[in-house]
Formats: C-alpha cells, structure tokens, sequence
C-alpha cells in the first residue's frame, strides 16, 4: 500500500468516520492496524526485504551510522561481506539512510591465484555499483615471520591498519565488517577452549573504536543476523560470491569449532547452542560494563602517576578490592599502555594481585608485550620498553663552577650564585622556594664542590634532624623508587653530600644567625 493511499485511507476512516465508533475498544482496534499497515508501507517503501529491514533496525537501535555518513565497507568476496555491501548500497539507495558507501579490500597473497580472483571479483562488484573501490596488497605471510606472530592475529592486524589508512583518507567515521551471529557464538567457543576470564566472554561487539587510539568507529551491522538467513538472502536475490576453500579445511582451531564443535553440540547437545551462547554474552555484557566502570573508579583513585609509557599505582588501597576487580584495574592498565592482551596470561594476573599484598620491596619481572613491572613501597611500577630503560643514566661526577653555570650530563644544569646576606629575604625565600633551588651559608662551604649520583655509604645529616642518616634510609622513608635513586643529583663537599636535591641539605652547610655570605644552587632539570 503506497503512502498517497494510506493518506487517503487515514482521512477516510480517521477524520470524518470515527466519530460513528462509540466504542473506545474498536477505536483501538483500528488504530492498531492501520499502525500495523504503516509499518508495512515503510518497508514497501523503502523496497527492501526482511533482512534489510532487519539490518536497518539494528543500525538505528546501535546508532551505527548516522545520515550522509562516509562508511568504509570491508569486502573480500566471501557471502557475508558481498550480503553486507548489498544492504548497504540498498539501504543507502532508499534515501532513507543516505551514506558515502567506499568498499575496500585487502589483498593477503595468501592464496595465489584465488587472491587475486577474489581481488577482481570485488572490484567488479564495486563497479556494478558504481561505489569507488580501494585495494591494497600485503605480504602477510612475510610479515608473520618477521614479527612471529600468528598468520591469523597478522592478518587482523594488517588488516585494520589499512581500514584506518582508507578511512582516513576519505574522511570515513566508521567501517563497516561483515561479523555475524555464527561468528559471535564461535568466538565464544574459541575463548573458553583457549581460555579466558569473564571480559572475554563479552563476544564480539557491535561497535567499537578501530584500534585503541582511534577516532574511527568498527561496526558490525549484520551481528545479530545468522549465517543461514543471509545464504537465503544471497540465494533469493541471485548474489554472486566467492567462496575461500581454506574455510573449509580443518586446519585451524576456528576451522575446527565451525566445522565439528559446533554441529557436535547442536545433533547431541543442545540443538539452540548458538543461541545460548549469543544470550550468555548478552547477560554477561551487563555484568562486565558494571564490573569495568568501578575498576575505572578504582585505577582512578590508586594512581600516583601516569605517562604513555609509565603506571604507577598504590598497592594498599588496591589490594583491599576482590580479585576480580584487581584483575579488571590491572587489564585496564595494560590497555592504557597498549600491551596486548593477547599474549597476558591467566597465571600473568594471578603473579601481580598476589604481589600486592607481598611484604618486601625491589622485586621485578618481566610480561609480555616488553612490560616490566616492580613492587616497592607500597607501590606497584609499570614500565613499557627494553629494560636498559628502567633507569634513568646515573648522575655523573662533575665539578660545579661557583658562581656560574655547570651543565650536568643527562641530568640539567645547577646555578651557582653568591651574595650578601643582607640582599636576600629568608623568610620570603623559604616560602617561596621550590624543591630545586637552596641557599648555603658560603663560609660552611669548602672548595671544591661537585655534583654527582649516589655511592654506597653515603650519609647526611638533614637539616632539623640530629644525627646522621644513609642516603639509602633517606630514599626509603621518601619512598623514591629504585628506579628514580641513581638519577638523583647530589651536591658533595669533600666527597660527602651536602645537598640530596629536592629532599634536604645537611645541617653543617645550613644558614644560620651568622652568615654573611650566601650560595645559592638552584638546578635545572632537562626536560624531555
């Protein structure tokens, strides 16, 4: 029924008939089904079939593309991908969801001669839809070898790093994949065989950022339709597709679980078993997004301090959540770091949230994804890089000019300035001085003095404090890190610290009722 007659039906009947309905009940009833007829006009309408209108829904309840969006739509010839151009370019067509549709393909020389067909295959089915087409070739097999990684996890990751190349390129928000029911529940199968914790449960998600750091969206419009809907789908409006013969060969796990597992399961088991698994990941998906916005809370509150490369985390707070949430506060920790995932391990988890409680300091090992980790203090240290990285150059030993300027190898440089007691402040000094600058009573000073990084025996009499302390107790009751102890300048006067900078001078140097002259040091540290 078209709209012009459903105009004419709603003025017919509505307007100048309903009046003669005295009963509320059959009012009703004929609201009902003229509803029910104008739901129908909008898909005759719109001219698309059950599963378009189905997809449509999807990316409507999702949000997955808004009108006049640029969309990326990853296509490799297989059903899935050319079922999900073929929406696409329909829903686009009705000008109900008017999109800038790109297909993109990947060329994984994988397969040799069937590659390249497949290559063809697309880009005709690009130029049939007068859609722009790009293509790019790579060397996956190559690649994998080089960074001993799977040809599976290569070939995913080569796979969106050219999806964020083209989508950048023309300024796409999102990318469309071909991801549907079936492969939701086989996934779900693949991480309880190879193993995983209750976030990897969650499944394949709708939407998604491409790569971490990215501002472009993954989607995945066909997800909650299944395989055998879409082969219909293919068969009735007469699509061509390629078909990968290696889907079919059992020689990979994920082969295996489609292949075996999964029809094992349904003629043995449980005939709905995908379903089950489909709706096991839903219920969990609410429980996760619960679980994750506390341990976001909880990070938030324990974290010291942070940098693209560096964590740190206070311990005692931490180890006082359930280990479920440790485990989520450390998983979101390895995510800000960009470690991967992949390779941490059930065991890896375990490892760190029992070293929260772990009475001791200094200890550190070694993560996957060149991440080092150490506990000391009541602080747990996370590090990304090689581990001559851990700790900065020590402080090298070199003689400071008085007054002058004296650059300090890997470090800064120290200013050294004397003068009159009389022209200097104290009160307004002492008040406004930051951790790097100090004063000195000049007569209490014998030349030479140097700076230099910290040696075994090193003792200090802080100023305000009686007796004499080791350098080595003095960075433990500041809780300085390991890490951070040989970087640390100090100032020495016959070879005995004078000035541990940024923590305190020794009492024998200190400014006192007597002093006439004064040595000011104030050090600079180099930044970047």
């Amino acid at each position: 029924m078209g709209i012009l007659k459903f105009k004419i039906l709603r003025r017919l009947m509505i307007v100048p008939y309903t009046r003669y309905f005295t009963n509320s009940i059959t009012k009703v009833n004929l609201f009902l089904n003229l509803i029910y007829l104008f739901k129908i006009d909008i898909v005759q309408n719109m001219r698309l079939n059950k599963l378009s209108y189905e997809v449509y829904t999807a990316i409507k309840n999702y949000q997955l593309i808004s009108s006049h969006d640029a969309l990326i739509v990853g296509v490799s010839g297989g059903p899935d991908s050319v079922a999900l151009l073929s929406i696409l370019h329909a829903l686009n067509g009705t000008k109900k969801l008017p999109m800038r549709l790109y297909v993109a393909h990947l060329n994984h020389k994988l397969r040799g001669q069937a590659a390249e067909e497949d290559a063809l295959f697309v880009r005709n089915l690009a130029k049939d839809l007068s859609l722009p087409f790009v293509q790019k070739e790579v060397d996956i097999q190559k690649i994998a070898e080089q960074t001993k990684c799977s040809i599976e996890e290569t070939a995913r990751l080569e796979r969106y790093r050219f999806f964020e190349e083209v989508a950048q390129t023309y300024h796409a928000t999102s990318v469309a994949v071909a991801h549907n029911a079936d492969d939701h529940a086989e996934t779900i199968l693949h991480r309880i065989i190879r193993g995983t914790g209750i976030i990897g449960l969650k499944g394949i998600p709708v939407k998604r950022p491409l790569t971490p750091k990215s501002s472009v969206q993954l989607i995945r419009p066909l997800l909650f339709t299944w395989r055998k809907d879409i082969m219909e789908y293919l068969e009735k409006e007469r699509f061509c597709y390629r078909t990968d013969a290696t889907n079919y060969e059992p020689l990979y796990l994920r082969n295996r679980i489609r292949l075996e597992l999964i029809p094992l399961l349904e003629n043995q088991y449980n005939p709905n078993i995908k379903n089950t698994l489909v709706r096991l990941c839903q219920i969990l998906d609410t429980n996760n997004e619960y679980l994750t916005r506390e341990a976001e809370k909880i990070l938030k509150a324990s974290t010291k301090e942070y940098a693209e490369d560096f964590y740190a985390v206070h311990t005692y707070a931490l180890s006082k959540q359930p280990g479920v949430l440790q485990s989520l506060v450390i998983r979101e920790i390895f995510k800000r770091l960009s470690i991967p995932l992949g390779g941490i391990t059930y065991e890896h988890y375990t490892k760190i949230c029992n070293e929260l409680t772990r009475p001791g300091k200094g200890r550190h090992f070694q993560l996957p994804g060149n991440l080092y980790l150490w506990h000391e203090h009541g602080m747990l240290y996370f590090k990304k890089g090689e581990p001559y990285q851990l700790s900065p150059p020590r402080v090298s030993e070199t003689l400071i000019q008085i007054p002058g300027v004296t650059s300090i190898p890997h470090a800064g440089q120290l200013i050294a300035e004397i003068m009159d007691v009389c022209d200097v402040s104290l009160d307004v000094f002492r008040k406004n001085k930051t951790r790097n600058e100090e004063i000195f009573d000049l007569e209490s000073i014998t030349m030479p003095v140097a700076v230099r990084g910290r040696k075994d025996g090193d003792i200090i009499s802080p100023l305000g404090i009686s007796g004499h302390k080791k350098l080595k107790a003095l960075f433990i009751d500041k809780k300085i890190p390991l890490m951070d102890r040989d970087a640390i300048p100090i100032v020495v006067m016959k070879n005995q610290p004078i000035w541990v900078i940024g923590i305190c001078i020794d009492n024998k140097v200190k400014v006192n009722p007597g002093t006439k002259k004064i040595l000011k040091l104030t050090f600079q540290k180099n930044h970047g």
